[in-house]
């Protein structure tokens, strides 16, 4: 039986045109994954919303795995994260207009969840693919985590059986150019060659 991979990745945001998630989602093919069914979605960056779409996914398609991807402009590398934080305290406003600071996601539950994947064996298989990477030990306190964190709760609580990840893309190479002062950046390649080596370990 082949194995459901979902992978996911969030809109445009903060005012940019696109987004290096959405852009490596696109770019991924279905025949590349031997003994998977890959399933692509694309999320919104709203924090209202974005437990109740991820735990619909879950419920909806019951993938074995699930690699959402997100962006965090000014890195150099592929961040793969560890935790979750049960903390929401929006730096900017999320595409709604919604901009909590200092709430928790969840009033009774856990200060943080660990991911349900392996963090160092993901960044290692991206390390052979010579494309940076390193282990990262939580995603922020924007959308980001608030999605981390529904993820694994609905994970932890329902009683699903996913394997759990949350990578960071750094901005790529052709919307850095367009930026000023130039950030930081990966090319698009690079970060799709890194999220097919992370989805063949997964």
């Amino acid at each position: 039986m082949k194995r459901k991979i979902l992978v996911t990745a969030f809109e445009p945001f903060a005012g940019r045109k696109s987004n290096p998630a959405l852009e490596v989602l696109k770019r991924l093919r279905p025949s590349a994954f031997r003994n998977c069914r890959l399933y692509k979605e694309k999320l919104p960056v709203s924090g209202k919303i974005i437990g109740r779409k991820i735990s619909g996914l879950l419920s909806r398609i019951r993938p074995d795995s699930v690699i959402a991807l997100g962006l965090a402009a000014g890195e150099t590398a592929v961040r793969i994260e560890r935790f979750a934080l049960n903390f929401q305290d929006y730096r900017i406003k999320d595409t709604s207009g919604y901009q909590p600071k200092g709430r928790l996601i969840k009033k009774d539950g856990p200060a943080a969840y660990f991911v349900t994947s392996n963090p160092a064996r993901l960044a290692a298989a991206v390390a052979k693919v010579r494309v940076p990477a390193y282990e990262s030990n939580h995603a922020g306190t924007y959308v980001c985590n608030h999605l981390m964190y529904e993820a694994l709760h609905a994970i932890t609580t329902e009683g699903f059986k996913a394997n759990f990840s949350f990578i960071h893309l750094p901005l790529t190479t052709e919307m850095a150019a367009l930026e000023k002062p130039v950030p930081p950046s990966l090319p698009l390649a690079a970060l799709v060659k890194a999220v097919e080596a992370i989805i063949k370990a997964t």
